[in-house]
């Protein structure tokens, strides 16, 4: 039965009507999908997760293979609840190659000024994930008075290339991210689990 449910779900994704937004491939951007949801969102998240990766990594990291076989390695990290962002860990040794996979799912508008649901994924080197992580864990820090004096209203605003994001608190610390038309709130657990098992899975 859930072999019967991944496929329909899969059928789904291929043979919906999709349409992309081309963006920079300098920053190591892929293009946006969109899509209509016909069946459970979760269940599609985690497709889009476990196999839709897997395509943006062959076609924007590996690249062609020349006849090569190329072996790497893929493992979903974390997700928050809404399955909005998951965080994916990528190693491939034949291209010295490894890093974090941002997979973002929700709305966007398309080309025609409608909102429509969507994903896309982020790629972003060992190193720079690494030191990113550790960037908006110290922002936390260093502004832990200043965000905890007035919930929801102050902020603080970080870049990391084309990726921002913005920090407050509401029920607790929030990272909520803008990266090519999604805006998504990045859950506190879900934060410190991705970097604790990035580091986890890289030692």
């Amino acid at each position: 039965m859930k072999k019967l449910a991944l496929f329909s779900i899969t059928l789904l994704l291929i043979c919906n009507k999709t349409y992309t937004q081309n963006t920079p491939e300098a920053t190591g951007l892929s293009a946006i999908t969109f899509i209509t949801i016909e069946s459970d969102k979760k269940a599609i998240a985690k497709e889009i997760a476990q196999f839709r990766s897997k395509e943006y990594i062959i076609n924007n990291i590996i690249g062609r293979t020349n006849g090569k076989d190329i072996r790497f390695e893929t493992e979903s990290l974390a997700s928050d609840d809404s399955s909005s962002l998951v965080s994916i860990a990528f190693n491939c040794n034949e291209l010295n190659e490894k890093g974090l996979l941002l997979a973002f799912f929700g709305p966007n508008t398309d080309a025609n000024g409608e909102l429509k649901d969507a994903y896309g994924f982020r790629y972003i080197p060992l190193k720079e994930a690494q030191d990113l992580f550790k960037r908006i864990d110290k922002v936390q820090d260093d502004n832990k008075k200043y965000l905890s004096s007035d919930n929801d209203v102050n902020n603080v605003y970080i870049e990391f290339e084309d990726v921002k994001f913005v920090i407050y608190k509401d029920d607790g610390e929030q990272i909520r991210v803008f990266w090519n038309g999604f805006q998504i709130v990045w859950e506190r657990t879900a934060f410190d689990r991705s970097k604790r098992r990035l580091k986890k899975w890289f030692d």
